[in-house]
Parts: structure tokens; C-alpha cells; sequence
């Protein structure tokens, strides 16, 4: 008989389900939501709608909203304005009263917002509802900071921002929330809710100033109350990293570039030193974007002299009547008036790893870096000051500055004692020595003046000047050793200069017998006056300059003129050949005179090279003939054009500086003959060196240092063996040849 097998009874859904995955472990969600396509395709203009109510409530963008009574109440301040710029000062805003906030119930209740919301719920659903609610209040926040406090930069903004957080954004939230439960659930706002939104809202404003903080930073005297605003978001190590990687990378891109000029790059980073320490005392901060620039301005060439030339100016000159003058862009007077308020105290505290008198000791910061070094050289003098490896750097080049400042012909030197002072609290007495030499001589040079020119002859007991001698003659006397080097261009000066130089010389050494004056002629000031047929001209020049026009003296009283030109007489030419010859000096020098005077409408070039004194200056309808050219051909009639003494005084600010070019490079080559003997004798002494050893050799023995690199002084070591005085031996040792 066959078996008929009946199949098990398959299990039921429910077990099937529990046999894989155990009933602990999974739970069904609380709220099943399925949405048809219909309901979906609302979600869009359901936010576009949420997002408009409540920016109206909020008073975004709506600069005349307020929040209560629109009116001035005694004693409790003005009303609350949701566009800071529109609102009273921040610690003057009033906290609501109850009739204020009924004022804002009354307005809120209005709204379309609360009968809106129980309807999107039914269509999409409360959780829905709730992500897009959040969604968009945090986008809100977000666009009323930007709004309300982009570029408006006033003291106690948190105060603002507290208040719309707390009466407007947290309380139309609840609101909100409250409506969509369909309760009548309170309307008090949590304690850890109102704070955890004040953080956002700080976070938000923070990222803001982040974004502003380099145009905070350049425009800072306008805008240090930003500083404030970033001081409530840095505090914690992840904003204080955000702000110094993001700060840094700005810089990269907007300063740290050869198109911004050394000035302004320094003017950037003393608003960053101002800033930063107001920010972080500690200086954590600072040190972290400081490093660029202080690498970046180390690289740059004229960093030292734009420095110097600050701490030198004078911060509260004075114009032609009397008042205050403006500051000069290309000088930088901030680094003046700071060193005048600080004595450097501050700047020169206890570097120790702890200050035991300092009752305000904090630890550093936990996110300092671990080469941070703790410092109160944070000031900005002492940060530029140690801006260098080296105080040397800054020292010589406050020599140099400090030379062409004593040389000029200026009443008194308070200005330079008194840099020199605050200097040497920062850098110390021995730094500064050469240039306290350097001021004393300069104000001892005026009594021994005073005494050689009265010993001599030259004045009366009273320093009155004697009348029969049309030039005057005074002198500073400059210790030769602590001075900087002075490219001498040298030229002859007229035979009444050279006579007085003579008279003076024996004073001098009468006066001290053991030593004897050295004449730097082209160094100094003249004051020149120049008698002419319709006008005296008078002005302080250089000596070359007053060389070349006083040889256009005619001591005989006779005109010499060429041809006669219209409106304009000429008492006598010369050509560059000429007054090279007769002065013996360069003809890039008498050409830069010349032009000098030309742009001053004392000369004129009748033909090329060739100038002439104007004795009358044309009337603007009359022309000045321009005498036959190098051809032979008739000159042309030129009207003179009201830019030509413009383009004169470029001409010869060009010829001039090409001038001290040539007398650099002849300075150099005087050098070079130095150096080839010191190398000579070093060689023959000493036996073969290698480059290096000569350049260390050189660098010891020779006066001021040796101021090649070591390619250079290969190439010149390579000129020596071609010329057959040196030969590379063994090792390649250089040696002398044989």
C-alpha cells in the first residue's frame, strides 16, 4: 500500500522573521509614514513658504523692524532693532517690558505662519515637518548674522545678538514647535536650548569675522571693536586653529605677493600685531601668523631700510604754515609714534618659564605649538626689531640712515637723540656706539666751527659772517672710523671755495695739531643765490650742483651772448665737454646738473650738450629759440610747455642716480685693487687655500668685512689666473703663480 507523506505546515510570516532576527533586537519604527507623489511635490513650496514667514518674523532684512513699542522709554533705553546699524548702541537697548511683549504677540499672531503649519503637518507629516523647520531656522541664522552684521563694526555686538536669540529666535522656535505638537504646550524656552542657540549664533558671527579679518585688520583704527566679536568665538582650540589656517591662507593671497610694496606689507603686520594681542595676550595666535610674514619680509631687500626710515621720522612735522602735516605715504610713521609711547619695559620682561612678581600668570594656551616661546617681546618695535637674525643688520643700516640725516643742515637733531635713546634700551649701549660717535661729532663740529671761523677771520666775535667774501664756508668734522663709507665723487671746486677750504685747514690743525681734515666735497649743502636780469633765485643744492652753475660765473662783467633770441637772453654756453674738463668730473655728474638747473629754468639747452644761462623767462605767448643743432641746420622755435620743468626734474633725478652708480662702480673697483693685493700676500704668505678658506681669510682682515658672495670671488679668482698672477693647483687650491 503506497504512503501518502502530508507536508509539514509551512510557518507563519511572524516566525519565520523571529527564527533569523530576534524579536529584541529590532523595533519597528514609532511612526510609519508613507508620502504619495502628490504630497512630496509640496515639500519645495512648503519650505519656500515656511522660509518667508518666518524671515518676516525674525526682521530679516526688513531694516525697520522692532520688537515691542516703537518708542524711547526714560530710564530703561531705546527699543530693540533687528538691523544693527538701525538700532541705539547695544548696552543702551532696553529689556522688554510686558507691554512690549504683548506689542510682538499681537504682531506675531497675525502672521499666516501658525494656521499654516497643523496643514503642511497633516500633508507631509510632523517629522517632516520638523527637519524642514530646522532646516530652515538654520539657515536663517546663518542669513541674519551675514545681514545685520556684515561690515558694521560697533562695540558690545553680543549684546545684540543675545537679545535676538533669546526674544526672537528662540521664542518663535518654540512657538513653532509648539504649534506643529497641536498642543498648547508651554512656550518657555530651556536653558541648555537658549544656550546651545547662543553658541550657534556665536559660531556664526565668528565665521563672519574670520572672513572679514583681513579687511579688519587694514582698516583698523575704524574697525577694532571687531576684535571683540572674535574674542567670544575664539575659545576653544578648533576655532582658534580655524581662524589662523584661514587668516594664513588670506595673507598668502592677498599680501604676500611682489605686487604689494615693502610699506604696505609692514603697515599690514602692525595692525596684526595690535590685533592679535588685543585677541590672544598669550601670543599663540600672533606666533601662528606671523611665521609667513616675518619669512617674507626677511627675503625682501628693502625691508631694513623701510623700517629704519620710520623709527626716523617725525610723526608731528609741520608744513609751510605752521600746521600739522600729513603723513608721508612712502614713509612709514607708525613705527615713530609707537616707539615714542613705549620705553621698550614692556618689551623686556622675564622670558623665564615662570615670572614669579607676575600675579596675572596664566599657563600657556593647551593648542600652543610645541616651539612656541613664551615672550613679552610681543610689541611692534620689538617684533620688527627682532625681525632679523641679526641686530647687526638693523644697526648698519641705521648708520647709513642716520649719516645722510646729520649731514643735512638742520637746526637741531632732537628728533635722532631721541630714536637713539629708545633704542638703546631695546638694543643696548654697545650696538649704538658708532652712532652716538657719529652725533657727537656733528655737535661738537658746530663749536669747532664757530671757533675756526672766529680764530680765522672768518666771523666776528658776534658769528656774524664776514662781508667781503661772497661764500661762507662751514664744516662738520666726521670721525673717519665710526662713520659709514661715503662714495666720493670728486670734482674741483671754484678757486673762492678752495681758498676758504686752505683758510680752514689751518685753523683746524692749529686747533688740533695731531690731526688733519680730508675733504668730502660732494657731500653737504649749498645755498646758492643766483642774481638774474627779472628774478633772484634761491635754494639749498647739492656741492656738484653749485659747482657746475657757478662755473657759469662771469667774474669780468661781460655779457658773452650767442645769437639774440626772442625774450630771453643767454650770458655765456658751455657743453658737458667743457665744464668735464674744467671741473673734473664725470659727464654723467655735469650732465645731471645741468639738466637739474634746466628743470629749475636757470639753464637752457641750446643745442645738444650744450646750455646756456636764461637771464629772463619767457612771457607763456613768447617761444625761445633752440640754437642750431649738431647738423649745422637753423634751431627750432619750441614754446615752452608747462610740463617741461616736470620732465626736466625726472631727467635729472635719473642722471643723478645714475651718476652715483658710476661712482659706486668706481668705488667698487678701487676695492677690487684691495682685494687683489690681500690676496696676493695672503697666498704668498700662507701657501695654497681653497675658496673657502680665502673667503673666511678675507672676511677677517679685510676693513668692514668681505662683501662677496663665494661664486663672486670665484669669478674673480678665475680673472686673477687669466691674467696669469694665480693658478689652481692640486685639490683645486688656488696658489700664486710661479
Amino acid at each position: 500500500m503506497a504512503q501518502v507523506q502530508i507536508p509539514a505546515p509551512l510557518p507563519a510570516p511572524g516566525g519565520v522573521f523571529a527564527s533569523v532576527f530576534p524579536p529584541t533586537g529590532i523595533k519597528p519604527p514609532k511612526h510609519r509614514q508613507r508620502f504619495t507623489p502628490a504630497a512630496t511635490s509640496k515639500i519645495p513650496e512648503i519650505k519656500r513658504s515656511l522660509n518667508s514667514h518666518l524671515r518676516s518674523l525674525l526682521g530679516i532684512g526688513d531694516e525697520g523692524f522692532f520688537y515691542g513699542q516703537n518708542r524711547h522709554l526714560p530710564n530703561l533705553g531705546g527699543p530693540f532693532h533687528s538691523h544693527f546699524e538701525s538700532s541705539p548702541p547695544a548696552d543702551q537697548i532696553r529689556q522688554p517690558t510686558a507691554a512690549d511683549h504683548a506689542a510682538q504677540n499681537a504682531r506675531e499672531a497675525e502672521s499666516p505662519l501658525w494656521t499654516s503649519l497643523p496643514r503642511w503637518r497633516s500633508v507631509v507629516g510632523s517629522e517632516t515637518m520638523k527637519r524642514l523647520l530646522a532646516a530652515v531656522l538654520n539657515n536663517q541664522m546663518t542669513e541674519y548674522v551675514t545681514w545685520s552684521y556684515a561690515g558694521v563694526y560697533r562695540p558690545n555686538l553680543h549684546l545684540h545678538l543675545d537679545f535676538w536669540v533669546t526674544h526672537l529666535f528662540a521664542r518663535i522656535t518654540q512657538k513653532a514647535l509648539s504649534s506643529l505638537r497641536g498642543g498648547q504646550s508651554t512656550l518657555d524656552v530651556a536653558e541648555s536650548d537658549l544656550k546651545k542657540w547662543k553658541d550657534m549664533a556665536t559660531a556664526r558671527l565668528g565665521a563672519l569675522r574670520v572672513d572679514e579679518l583681513f579687511d579688519i585688520v587694514v582698516d583698523w583704527d575704524a574697525t577694532a571693536p571687531a576684535i571683540d566679536d572674535l574674542r567670544h568665538f575664539t575659545t576653544n582650540p578648533a576655532t582658534r586653529s580655524y581662524l589662523t589656517h584661514h587668516f594664513s591662507n588670506v595673507l598668502q593671497t592677498r599680501l604676500l605677493h611682489p605686487g604689494a610694496s615693502t610699506i604696505n606689507i609692514l603697515q599690514v603686520y602692525i595692525s596684526i600685531i595690535r590685533a592679535f594681542r588685543i585677541l590672544d595676550p598669550k601670543g599663540v595666535l600672533l606666533d601662528r601668523v606671523a611665521k609667513k610674514i616675518r619669512r617674507y619680509l626677511r627675503e625682501r631687500e628693502d625691508t631694513v631700510k623701510v623700517i629704519v626710515a620710520g623709527l626716523l621720522s617725525d610723526p608731528v612735522g609741520e608744513d609751510g604754515h605752521g600746521q600739522p602735516s600729513s603723513p608721508d605715504p612712502e614713509i612709514l610713521t607708525d613705527l615713530a609714534i609707537e616707539l615714542s609711547k613705549h620705553d621698550g619695559q614692556d618689551g623686556g620682561g622675564n622670558d623665564g618659564e615662570f615670572d614669579w612678581n607676575d600675579m596675572e600668570w596664566v599657563p600657556d594656551p593647551v593648542d600652543a605649538a610645541p616651539d612656541y616661546m613664551k615672550s613679552k617681546n610681543t610689541d611692534v618695535i620689538g617684533s620688527l626689531i627682532t625681525l632679523f637674525d641679526s641686530k647687526d643688520v638693523l644697526v648698519k643700516e641705521l648708520q647709513n640712515t642716520l649719516a645722510e640725516r646729520l649731514l643735512k643742515n638742520k637746526a637741531d637733531f632732537n628728533q635722532e637723540i631721541g630714536v637713539l635713546e629708545h633704542l638703546k634700551i631695546r638694543l643696548g649701549d654697545a650696538a649704538l656706539q658708532g652712532c652716538e660717535v657719529m652725533l657727537r661729532d656733528v655737535l661738537d663740529s658746530r663749536k669747532v666751527d664757530n671757533v675756526i671761523r672766529k680764530d680765522q677771520g672768518m666771523q666776528d666775535d658776534k658769528g656774524r659772517p664776514r662781508q667781503d667774501s661772497d661764500v661762507q664756508l662751514h664744516a662738520k668734522i666726521l670721525s673717519r672710523l665710526f662713520w659709514p663709507t661715503m662714495p666720493e665723487q670728486a670734482f674741483h671746486v671754484p678757486k673762492v671755495v678752495q681758498d676758504q677750504q686752505e683758510t680752514y685747514e689751518r685753523g683746524f690743525e692749529s686747533l688740533k695739531q695731531s690731526r688733519k681734515l680730508t675733504w668730502l666735497n660732494a657731500i653737504g649743502q649749498v645755498e646758492v643765490e643766483l642774481e638774474l636780469e627779472d628774478r633772484v633765485y634761491q635754494e639749498e643744492v647739492l656741492p656738484w650742483q653749485a659747482a657746475v652753475i657757478y662755473a657759469f660765473h662771469d667774474n669780468s662783467g661781460e655779457v658773452k651772448a650767442d645769437e639774440p633770441v626772442q625774450t630771453a637772453t643767454v650770458q655765456k654756453t658751455k657743453t658737458i665737454t667743457d665744464l668735464t674738463a674744467e671741473l673734473a668730473m664725470s659727464p654723467t655728474l655735469v650732465r645731471s646738473a645741468c639738466i637739474f638747473w634746466v628743470s629749475k629754468r636757470i639753464l637752457i639747452e641750446v643745442r645738444r650738450d650744450t646750455f646756456a644761462v636764461l637771464e629772463t623767462l619767457p612771457d607763456d605767448d613768447d617761444v625761445v629759440m633752440m640754437g642750431d643743432d649738431d647738423t649745422g641746420r637753423p634751431g627750432n622755435r619750441q614754446k615752452q610747455q608747462p610740463h617741461d620743468s616736470a620732465a626736466a626734474a625726472v631727467a635729472a633725478e635719473v642722471a643723478a642716480a645714475q651718476a652715483a652708480k658710476e661712482a659706486e662702480e668706481a668705488e667698487r673697483k678701487q676695492k677690487i685693487a684691495m682685494y687683489h693685493q690681500f690676496i696676493v700676500s695672503m697666498l704668498t704668505n700662507q701657501g695654497a687655500m681653497p675658496l673657502p678658506r680665502i673667503a673666511m681669510m678675507l672676511g677677517i682682515v679685510v676693513p668692514g668685512g668681505f662683501p662677496f658672495s663665494n661664486e663672486e670671488l670665484k669669478e674673480f679668482l678665475a680673472g686673477m689666473i687669466r691674467d696669469g698672477v694665480l693658478e689652481v693647483g692640486h685639490g683645486g687650491a688656488y696658489k700664486v703663480s710661479s
